[in-house]
């Protein structure tokens, strides 16, 4: 019996809940507020200074009195903003990319091709030609090649120069790859293959040139025609 009342009494409470989720008569809602206050000993607010002003059921009107009052704001910034009476906006959609081919791979602290690079390079070059896809051409280094006695001042010039060796190569005329396609991007020694590891020999996955095929295509990135104003 003291289950089926709990059960009958639960039932009761979440029906009451439910019939009082949405307000749309408020004079009913408050004397049913003022109902359930009385029934739970609660008088005034509920609060600890006794108040006879109704509960409040919600933000929204303080809310809205707050925004009525607020003034508008302006920018004081002292950026000119953009010049010019019409503006020239391109949509570029790189969407997906994928590595094509295996990595170029590089001697420590060297950013000419090898035999191998150049073989790996041929093979890339005949999977890629004919398209108008975006090529990028992202060239790394290893933390701990040596540049005591190299040319290149640091890892991101190092990895620039293996980047631009290999586009060179593929734009060439023996190769043929549309230059317009091409995009280099170097990043230093920040995106290692090859993590705790010492040896010359374990780091040459680090000292590579990725050539990334991307789904945007060249017309993507070119800029619009230039339009003759008055």
């Amino acid at each position: 019996m003291t289950f089926g009342d709990l059960m009958s009494l639960l039932l009761t409470f979440f029906i009451l809940i439910v019939s009082m989720s949405e307000i749309k008569k408020e004079d009913q809602f408050l004397a049913s507020v003022e109902e359930v206050k009385e029934g739970f000993g609660i008088h005034g607010g509920g609060s600890r200074i006794p108040s006879q002003d109704p509960p409040a059921q919600s933000m929204h009107e303080k809310l809205e009195k707050l925004d009525k009052g607020r003034e508008p704001t302006l920018s004081h910034s002292n950026d000119e903003g953009t010049q010019g009476r019409h503006d020239n906006v391109t949509i570029v959609r790189e969407g997906m990319r994928y590595i094509v081919g295996s990595r170029i791979t590089f001697y420590s602290g060297s950013a000419d091709l090898t035999v191998e690079g150049k073989r790996l390079l041929g093979q890339i070059a005949r999977q890629v030609k004919g398209l108008k896809n975006k090529l990028e051409i992202r060239g790394h280094a290893a933390s701990a090649e040596a540049l005591v006695h190299s040319r290149y001042k640091d890892l991101f010039e190092l990895s620039f120069a293996r980047a631009k060796a290999v586009a060179k190569y593929l734009t060439s005329a023996e190769v043929g790859v549309d230059p317009a396609r091409i995009r280099l991007v170097a990043a230093g020694d920040s995106e290692p293959v090859a993590v705790r590891r010492y040896t010359d020999s374990a780091l040459e996955p680090n000292r590579r040139v990725e050539v990334i095929q991307m789904e945007a295509v060249v017309g993507e990135f070119q800029k619009p025609e230039s339009r003759d104003l008055p």
